[in-house]
């Protein structure tokens, strides 16, 4: 049996997608054989995590991380380091730890190395980068890719590396296309409210469409943003189009896919973007972003794919709300059997397992 450590400094719901794909592929490995446990600085009440110290420190700095990772070796050899981000304390001490101590480790950046994310901070990022942890990474096993973009990216950053591409997957359960006439229609977007998510092109293009009926949904914890894209649509004049819904989780989420008409997640860099999923998986159709990087095909199977501006996401959404019910539901069934092909669990996981026993059967 291989026995995997996953790390990572953030494993709260604020973490958005990163939890949800960590969480659900500790399920996966647990469920085929594999011992698989996750270390974290945060968590919340409901998890069965490792937690160690260090949630509400600069640098999210833990002082027992290394013990607990010591202890968890001790008791049962640990085969294999799984490190799960870039800038944090967490992934800098296991990274040094795993290489300490011969045990193989592999790096999953989440797209937190992608070209537009190094203009946020850059000199700050250069110089952590280069003089911190850069030793570290480059000696993983393997860096993991979750796109061939972000591949090719991380291909120019350690161009010695190994690196293998997985995709982020989705559970998808049995579905049908629900009844719905849209009387009440409205564009979605739900995810976190960060300048990177382009939701103001959004709203800017939004303001831009003749149907002045339809709505726009955003949906996503609260925070300073919100504040700075309430003052976008107020002076557009269309502030009472627009609900701003909060953080939604459960059945209200579903609900909300459901019932979109279009689901947009305009982001200037992402590695896949859940959201993106979790939309297509409820059947409705998807615009977004090439830097996704989302395979090509998503644009020939219900889904949309843009080079973002205002414009092409105007031109996109207006041509959307224009669907046809029946245009609009044949789009969503498409799209989900395009990721059930290209992006589910159930099709992919064994490509988890097969990569994990290379690299434990690698040191051996």
């Amino acid at each position: 049996m291989v026995n995997i450590i996953h790390v990572l400094e953030d494993f709260s719901l604020s973490s958005g997608g990163l939890r949800t794909v960590v969480k659900k592929l500790n399920e996966k490995l647990l469920g085929n054989g594999l011992n698989s446990k996750i270390v974290s600085t945060r968590s919340e009440v409901e998890d069965d995590i490792i937690l160690v110290n260090g949630g509400s420190i600069p640098w999210r700095y833990s002082s027992n991380l290394t013990k607990e990772l010591d202890q968890l070796n001790n008791n049962k050899k640990i085969d294999l380091i799984h490190i799960h981000g870039v800038w944090m304390y967490p992934q800098y001490a296991t990274a040094k730890y795993a290489l300490k101590n011969n045990i193989p480790y592999i790096i999953t950046c989440h797209g937190m190395l992608e070209p537009w994310l190094w203009t946020k901070g850059k000199f700050k990022k250069e110089q952590y980068f280069k003089h911190v942890v850069y030793k570290y990474f480059e000696r993983a096993n393997y860096l993991h890719a979750i796109t061939p973009l972000e591949a090719n990216e991380l291909s120019k950053l350690f161009p010695k590396s190994k690196i293998k591409t997985i995709p982020n997957l989705i559970s998808l359960n049995a579905s049908v296309v629900e009844n719905n006439n849209f009387n009440d229609k409205y564009i979605l977007y739900l995810g976190r409210l960060d300048e990177k998510k382009g939701i103001d092109i959004l709203i800017n293009a939004f303001a831009k469409l003749n149907d002045k009926q339809i709505r726009l949904k955003i949906a996503g914890g609260f925070n300073d943003y919100k504040n700075e894209l309430i003052k976008i649509a107020k002076d557009l004049n269309i502030l009472e189009r627009i609900d701003f819904v909060g953080l939604v989780k459960g059945l209200e989420k579903e609900k909300l896919y459901k019932e979109a008409f279009v689901f947009v997640a305009p982001s200037h860099s992402e590695v896949i973007g859940m959201v993106n999923l979790e939309a297509a998986k409820y059947h409705t159709p998807v615009i977004t972003t090439y830097q996704t990087g989302l395979l090509k095909e998503w644009n020939n199977n219900g889904g949309v794919l843009i080079n973002l501006s205002e414009n092409n996401l105007y031109s996109e959404l207006s041509k959307a709300v224009n669907w046809s019910i029946k245009e609009r539901n044949l789009r969503g069934q498409k799209l989900r059997n395009f990721i059930e092909k290209e992006y589910s669990w159930n099709t992919k996981i064994k490509d988890w397992i097969h990569f994990y026993k290379t690299i434990k059967n690698e040191k051996n």
